[in-house]
Protein backbone atom coordinates (compact mmCIF):
# COMPACT_ATOMS: atom_id res chain seq x y z
CA UNK A 1 0.00 0.00 0.00
CA UNK A 2 1.53 3.54 -0.92
CA UNK A 3 -0.16 5.94 1.28
CA UNK A 4 -0.56 9.43 1.10
CA UNK A 5 2.18 11.61 1.22
CA UNK A 6 2.50 12.06 5.32
CA UNK A 7 0.19 10.11 6.02
CA UNK A 8 2.49 7.69 7.22
CA UNK A 9 5.83 9.24 9.57
CA UNK A 10 8.77 9.83 7.59
CA UNK A 11 11.16 11.75 10.43
CA UNK A 12 14.46 10.22 10.63
CA UNK A 13 14.55 7.92 7.74
CA UNK A 14 16.96 8.46 5.21
CA UNK A 15 16.08 8.76 1.42
CA UNK A 16 18.10 9.08 -1.26
CA UNK A 17 16.03 11.54 -3.39
CA UNK A 18 16.65 14.31 -0.62
CA UNK A 19 15.99 17.68 -2.12
CA UNK A 20 13.88 16.39 -4.85
CA UNK A 21 10.50 16.33 -3.99
CA UNK A 22 8.88 16.22 -7.30
CA UNK A 23 7.52 12.99 -6.29
CA UNK A 24 7.64 12.68 -2.89
CA UNK A 25 8.61 9.56 -1.88
CA UNK A 26 6.36 7.72 1.57
CA UNK A 27 6.65 4.70 3.79
CA UNK A 28 3.83 1.90 3.61
CA UNK A 29 3.60 -1.47 4.42
CA UNK A 30 3.76 -4.74 3.12
CA UNK A 31 1.31 -7.74 3.89
CA UNK A 32 -0.78 -10.41 3.15
CA UNK A 33 -4.19 -9.29 3.84
CA UNK A 34 -6.29 -5.95 4.31
CA UNK A 35 -6.65 -6.90 8.14
CA UNK A 36 -2.74 -6.60 8.61
CA UNK A 37 -2.60 -2.91 6.71
CA UNK A 38 -5.44 -1.81 8.92
CA UNK A 39 -3.61 -3.15 11.82
CA UNK A 40 -0.57 -1.28 10.63
CA UNK A 41 -2.21 2.22 9.82
CA UNK A 42 -4.22 2.09 12.62
CA UNK A 43 -1.06 1.58 15.11
CA UNK A 44 0.59 4.78 13.50
CA UNK A 45 -1.98 6.83 13.51
CA UNK A 46 -2.82 6.30 17.03
CA UNK A 47 0.34 7.16 17.97
CA UNK A 48 -0.27 10.64 16.85
CA UNK A 49 3.01 11.01 14.44
CA UNK A 50 2.39 14.65 14.04
CA UNK A 51 3.55 15.43 17.51
CA UNK A 52 7.32 14.26 16.08
CA UNK A 53 6.98 14.60 12.94
CA UNK A 54 5.85 18.38 11.57
CA UNK A 55 5.13 17.18 8.26
CA UNK A 56 2.71 14.33 9.45
CA UNK A 57 -0.96 15.02 8.60
CA UNK A 58 -2.50 15.74 12.07
CA UNK A 59 -5.39 13.09 11.15
CA UNK A 60 -6.62 10.32 13.62
CA UNK A 61 -8.07 7.62 12.88
CA UNK A 62 -11.60 7.17 10.91
CA UNK A 63 -13.17 4.12 11.50
CA UNK A 64 -15.95 5.51 9.59
CA UNK A 65 -14.07 7.15 6.87
CA UNK A 66 -12.56 3.48 6.66
CA UNK A 67 -16.12 1.76 6.12
CA UNK A 68 -16.55 4.11 3.67
CA UNK A 69 -20.10 5.20 5.33
CA UNK A 70 -20.14 8.18 3.06
CA UNK A 71 -19.93 6.33 0.38
CA UNK A 72 -22.70 3.63 1.00
CA UNK A 73 -20.42 1.10 2.61
CA UNK A 74 -18.77 -1.73 1.01
CA UNK A 75 -21.85 -2.40 -0.81
CA UNK A 76 -20.75 -0.43 -3.53
CA UNK A 77 -17.22 -2.20 -3.91
CA UNK A 78 -14.01 -0.36 -4.27
CA UNK A 79 -12.97 2.24 -7.22
CA UNK A 80 -9.30 1.36 -8.57
CA UNK A 81 -7.40 3.46 -11.02
CA UNK A 82 -5.31 2.05 -13.37
CA UNK A 83 -2.62 3.87 -15.81
CA UNK A 84 -1.84 1.80 -18.29
CA UNK A 85 1.31 4.41 -18.87
CA UNK A 86 2.08 8.20 -18.83
CA UNK A 87 2.49 9.09 -22.62
CA UNK A 88 5.91 9.21 -22.40
CA UNK A 89 7.30 5.16 -21.13
CA UNK A 90 4.82 2.32 -21.87
CA UNK A 91 5.30 -0.96 -19.50
CA UNK A 92 6.93 -4.35 -20.74
CA UNK A 93 4.27 -6.46 -21.57
CA UNK A 94 4.62 -8.67 -18.63
CA UNK A 95 3.52 -5.32 -16.59
CA UNK A 96 0.51 -4.80 -19.17
CA UNK A 97 -0.84 -8.21 -18.61
CA UNK A 98 -0.17 -8.15 -14.38
CA UNK A 99 -2.37 -4.67 -15.12
CA UNK A 100 -4.76 -6.62 -17.17
CA UNK A 101 -4.89 -9.59 -14.31
CA UNK A 102 -5.33 -7.48 -11.39
CA UNK A 103 -8.15 -5.38 -13.40
CA UNK A 104 -10.18 -8.82 -14.32
CA UNK A 105 -9.51 -9.56 -10.89
CA UNK A 106 -10.71 -6.72 -8.91
CA UNK A 107 -13.88 -6.34 -11.40
CA UNK A 108 -14.89 -10.01 -10.44
CA UNK A 109 -14.57 -9.44 -7.23
CA UNK A 110 -17.67 -6.32 -7.69
CA UNK A 111 -15.09 -3.69 -7.51
CA UNK A 112 -15.14 -0.74 -10.27
CA UNK A 113 -12.29 0.08 -12.17
CA UNK A 114 -11.35 3.81 -13.49
CA UNK A 115 -9.23 3.27 -16.63
CA UNK A 116 -6.68 5.95 -17.68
Amino acid sequence: MRPSYGRVPYAGCTNSMEGQDSVPSVLGPLSRSLSGIKAFMQTIISSKPWEHDPLAIRKAWDEEGYQLRDHGGDRKGLVFAILWDNGHVKPHPPITRGLEETKKALEQAGHKGMIY
